[in-house]
C-alpha cells in the first residue's frame, strides 16, 4: 500500500464520521470551499484532521527488504473559550472510538490517545477569538 492509498484510507475513514457536521470539518490543507477558506464556528465544536507520515523502517529481509510505514492521524478538537470541557471530551471519545483498531488492506489505525491540550488560538492573532483544545492522536502502520 503507498502513502496514497493510506491517505486516501484514512480520509475516507474520517469521511464517515458521523458524530459532528462535516462543514465543521477542516483537513489540511483543504481545498477552497466556493472560493473561501475553512472558517471555524464561533460557537460550536469543530476539528482539524492532519495525516503525518512518522517514517519507514526495515522488519525483515529476503529477496527484498520488508517494510513498515508508521505516522500519526492527528484529531485537533476546538471548543469556544468558557464553554466548558464536557462537549469536547464526549466528541474526543467519538473520534477515538471510530478511528482506533479500524483496519483496511494493509492499513492498521491503531490505539487513541486523548490529550487535554488547554486554552488555545486555533488561527492567527492570538488576541483574536481562542478556543479550548482536546486532541486525539491515533497511531497507523502500513505493512
Amino acid at each position: 500500500m503507498t502513502n496514497t492509498q493510506a491517505l486516501r484510507a484514512i480520509l475516507a475513514r474520517v469521511g464517515a464520521f458521523t458524530g459532528m457536521l462535516k462543514e465543521h470539518i477542516q483537513l489540511a490543507n483543504n481545498p477552497l470551499h466556493e472560493g473561501k477558506p475553512f472558517e471555524p464556528p464561533e460557537k460550536e465544536l469543530w476539528a482539524k484532521i492532519t495525516v503525518n507520515n512518522a517514517g519507514k523502517f526495515i522488519t525483515g529481509m529476503g529477496d527484498k527488504p520488508c517494510t513498515r510505514t508508521t505516522g500519526i492521524i492527528f484529531i485537533q478538537l476546538f471548543a469556544p473559550l468558557n464553554t466548558g470541557t464536557d462537549a469536547l471530551s464526549q466528541l474526543a471519545d467519538k473520534w477515538a472510538e471510530h478511528m482506533e483498531f479500524y483496519g483496511i488492506d494493509h492499513l492498521e489505525l491503531r490505539e487513541a490517545n486523548i490529550i487535554d491540550a488547554g486554552h488555545s488560538s486555533a488561527i492567527g492573532d492570538p488576541s483574536s477569538m481562542s478556543y479550548y483544545q482536546y486532541n486525539v492522536n491515533v497511531a497507523y502502520v502500513v505493512n
